[in-house]
């Protein structure tokens, strides 16, 4: 727990000159209260105005532009920090998919980034309270802010991916097992049968979510994850054709080329501006 200010102050040119892209393993979550952020999320420049939140989630590709004049808390997690029943009430907000910049009702704003605020001041006190306590306080406070914003605007509702029946519970436990099974399933027929439904009622839950086929949701994730290992990781594209399980690099090629115009060897080196992603994420 810092603020953007001080994270930047302690770093230095580290990471931000010159900028470098890399894979988040935490949660970055920034309120921004003064000045103007930019950020790459997945390849995407974020910019967030006061009032907003960044939240960067792992497994995705971020890349720090120069801080400027941003100003506001900079909370840090590990994605099990959350207690198994908070986190299931919360996975539209923790989502790989869910939203990079928050917008919160004007009515939240001052609750939410004094919050913020009292949990870093929670954090500056270890030592001052018995550690347990210390503890204690900074994951209630850290649940009361992720639990009021769940409600930004945006964000889909608590609840529609616990609701344990209907297209929508049906559709999230499509997206969690394709975020499991990518590189290896890459057929609607595939997650249909693990998740023991029909293509077309698997289908049909993913239309009514998000309007696509399955199979351009699983070729969605795909590209992401390639457009994520040839720029940030800098992986060479036959190993990515390998790990994303095309048998034939030269496939793997046609398919990435077809969906950005680049070759993976031309986006890899950065030769066009990157492009808006057309995924999850």
């Amino acid at each position: 727990m810092s603020t953007v200010e001080d994270f930047f102050a302690q770093h230095d040119d580290w990471p931000w000159n010159p900028p470098r892209p890399g894979r988040a393993t935490f949660h970055y979550l920034i309120a921004v209260t003064e000045g103007e952020l930019r950020h790459d999320v997945d390849h995407v420049t974020r910019t967030v105005a006061p009032g907003q939140w960044l939240w960067v989630r792992p497994g995705h590709a971020q890349c720090w532009h120069p801080p400027g004049a941003a100003r506001g808390p900079f909370i840090l997690f590990e994605p099990d920090v959350l207690r198994p029943d908070l986190a299931r009430l919360l996975a539209p907000l923790t989502a790989h998919e869910a939203p990079a910049v928050l917008s919160p009702h004007p009515d939240d704003t001052a609750w939410l980034q004094q919050t913020a605020l009292q949990l870093l001041d929670e954090h500056r006190a270890l030592g001052r309270r018995p550690l347990d306590i210390h503890h204690a306080l900074r994951r209630s406070l850290l649940e009361s802010l992720l639990l009021r914003l769940a409600h930004s605007p945006g964000v889909a509702p608590i609840g529609t991916v616990t609701a344990g029946t209907g297209r929508a519970d049906r559709y999230a436990r499509f997206l969690d097992a394709l975020e499991l099974h990518f590189r290896e399933l890459h057929q609607a027929a595939d997650y249909a049968e693990l998740l023991g439904c029909s293509v077309r009622t698997l289908s049909r839950a993913a239309q009514d979510a998000t309007g696509k086929g399955v199979r351009e949701l699983i070729d969605e994730r795909r590209l992401l994850e390639a457009r994520r290992l040839l720029r940030g990781a800098q992986w060479d594209a036959r190993t990515v054709a390998v790990h994303l399980g095309f048998t034939d690099p030269a496939n793997f090629g046609r398919f990435f080329r077809d969906r950005t115009g680049l070759t993976p060897s031309a986006f890899a080196a950065g030769e066009s501006p990157i492009l808006p992603p057309r995924s999850l994420g």
